[in-house]
């Protein structure tokens, strides 16, 4: 598909929108800076990366696996939520990590099966859906078909993202400076859970979920089994894949905000993948070039102290604008996905009270 021709038409609002009801988030408690991953380099590079990407430090699991932190922020968005796990008619998986215990790797069966049987939701059609950094929003885009079409009646999207067995590859292997590799110590680990169900509110919940992939860039970011030695790797060909993404990402972010029927002004927030504080900061300057004009202080980031999580990177920045008081009922937000393919994906939503139920969940110690 040539990205600079026009999108397939998104999905329009139905009847009734699909909401979020409620969002688990689980960190891992142990902290690593960007100078303790660097110093754990066989070779370390010369780059500053603390300063060219923005980032201090992220979170890494120990004794704990991606199916392990999917579980975790499951648990959580049940904890919040007014449906029990047993309830789900739906459970979708979207990890990009299949490290679901020491030295394996399982492909089979799917991620979202040892979920189910860990939260106990009998009845829930359970499968995974993978497609890089874009799992999450392309998980909602298929429970919210079938709450739409009367196939379910509430599903979650869950994800768990043990990303850092690809850094300490990158750790062990990178020759150079230039070594694609590198991008892999921009990584963290973190599990994400959202409950979705129909809203009540025509106001209330996804207006657009609108994505693109352009298949003849699917060279400038791959994960494989290392030719060097156990583990995964990252591959990257990150001065490409930001350059291709700087130049189609515009027309896409201008196109989701036209088909909502809204403008700059009508957002509250602007919430990118969080690949890196860097090149956020270089996607919005294009966005900005393409509309002539100065787009409003709403492009939110908590990659500097947490990474790129991938896939749940979207729901951990939620998380934290709802931990900080940042994101309050009625809330209109604009999520932005870029993706290995290149996937280019956009979702518009107005949030209910969901902001405060968040709040007030986590101060009661969950």
């Amino acid at each position: 598909m040539n990205l600079t021709q026009p999108p397939h038409a998104p999905v329009r609002p139905a009847p009734a929108k699909v909401k979020i009801e409620s969002l688990g988030v689980y960190l891992p408690d142990k902290v690593m800076t960007m100078e303790e991953l660097l110093s754990s380099c066989r070779r370390r590079p010369r780059w500053d990366l603390e300063r060219i990407t923005g980032i201090r430090e992220r979170r890494v699991a120990e004794g704990e696996y991606a199916a392990d932190l999917a579980v975790q922020a499951a648990r959580r968005a049940l904890a919040m939520s007014r449906y029990r796990a047993e309830e789900l008619d739906v459970l979708v998986c979207t990890s990009i990590s299949k490290h679901n215990a020491p030295d394996l790797f399982a492909f089979e069966p799917s991620t979202a099966v040892l979920v189910r049987k860990a939260l106990g939701a009998k009845k829930a059609l359970v499968f995974d859906v993978v497609n890089a950094c874009a799992g999450m929003i392309n998980g909602i885009y298929v429970v919210q078909g079938l709450i739409r079409a009367g196939l379910a009646r509430c599903g979650m999207v869950v994800s768990g993202e043990q990303n850092m067995p690809l850094a300490a590859t990158a750790a062990r292997q990178m020759r150079h400076d230039f070594d694609g590799q590198i991008a892999a110590l921009t990584l963290g680990d973190c599990g994400a859970a959202l409950v979705l169900d129909r809203s009540e509110d025509e106001r209330i919940g996804f207006h657009l979920l609108d994505l693109v992939t352009g298949a003849k860039h699917d060279h400038y970011c791959f994960s494989k089994p290392s030719p060097r030695g156990p583990g995964g790797m990252l591959v990257t060909k990150a001065s490409g894949l930001q350059r291709k993404g700087n130049e189609h990402f515009p027309f896409y972010f201008k196109h989701a905000l036209d088909q909502t029927g809204w403008s700059l002004d009508d957002l509250d927030h602007i919430i990118p993948h969080q690949v890196s504080v860097r090149a956020m900061q270089n996607s919005f300057k294009a966005v900005k070039r393409f509309l002539g004009t100065d787009a409003p202080d709403i492009v939110r980031c908590c990659a500097d102290k947490y990474a790129n999580t991938t896939t749940t990177s979207h729901f951990l920045a939620l998380h934290d604008l709802a931990l900080h008081g940042e994101l309050q009922p009625g809330h209109n937000l604009l999520l932005v996905s870029g993706a290995s393919g290149i996937v280019v994906s956009h979702a518009t939503l107005t949030l209910d009270d969901l902001p405060e139920r968040y709040r007030a969940h986590l101060a009661g110690g969950a």
